[in-house]
């Protein structure tokens, strides 16, 4: 596949809609590399929908599951510092091959190709691996600028990879209604069994973002080892 965005870092911008989630720790699977950061058992997970347009470097949508805040259990990994919270993204989708196909590879996100249909304020995915889900949302209030920031933590392909976007962004606060949702994934266990905020989500007017590189994270006794001997 030919390189779908230019030399890093990429500038992004478009749309989008972000549902905070408080999730039962019980049901959320994460690679044993990592531990979740919780409180009385509960953790923060989060749903965002985003539309990228144009001038980012890929013009396409994603729905993205990112079911808890995550740890590197093992302190030897140098994870970034002062970077927030990091996420554990279970389920990803997208609209866009590039996309996805880029995604699984430079950051370890398990995007999987999906259809969206958007009808006003109401968004609708059909994804290949059989999910389906719908939900709409009514913007209120007043619409405030706000600086952004993500990162999430992957496992894939034998290594941890961190992730990094941060911007700013014209938000204001929303209701929704989550209307259908079917999926046999146990990554969506956590989704289902969610507590509700009630009805409160962040409308994403527009952002620009700027998406870091890939970094993998390396272990402190893989940094400090000596090199081989080429005798």
């Amino acid at each position: 596949m030919s390189a779908p965005y230019p030399k890093p870092p990429w500038r992004t911008y478009g749309s989008g809609l972000a549902i905070p989630c408080i999730v039962p720790t019980r049901d959320v699977h994460v690679p044993d590399e990592f531990s979740i950061a919780s409180s009385l058992w509960r953790t923060l997970g989060m749903l965002v929908y985003l539309e990228y347009k144009d001038p980012s470097p890929v013009i396409h949508r994603e729905l993205i599951w990112m079911s808890a805040i995550v740890r590197c259990r093992d302190r030897s990994y140098r994870v970034p510092q002062g970077i927030g919270p990091m996420y554990y993204v279970a389920r990803m989708y997208s609209d866009s091959e590039q996309s996805a196909e880029a995604s699984r590879r430079e950051w370890a996100l398990p995007k999987t190709l999906a259809r969206f249909h958007r009808l006003g304020n109401r968004i609708e995915v059909e994804a290949e691996d059989g999910t389906h889900i719908a939900f709409s949302w009514k913007p209120r209030g007043l619409t405030f600028r706000a600086p952004t920031q993500i990162s999430t933590l992957q496992k894939g392909h034998g290594r941890i990879v961190c992730f990094r976007a941060e911007g700013r962004a014209e938000v204001q606060l929303a209701t929704y209604r989550l209307e259908t949702f079917e999926s046999e994934h146990p990554e969506w266990q956590s989704f289902r069994s969610r507590l509700v905020l009630p009805g409160v989500a962040s409308h994403v007017r527009s952002f620009e973002s700027t998406v870091r590189a890939p970094v993998e994270v390396p272990r402190r006794i893989d940094s400090i080892a000596p090199a081989p001997s080429l005798v």
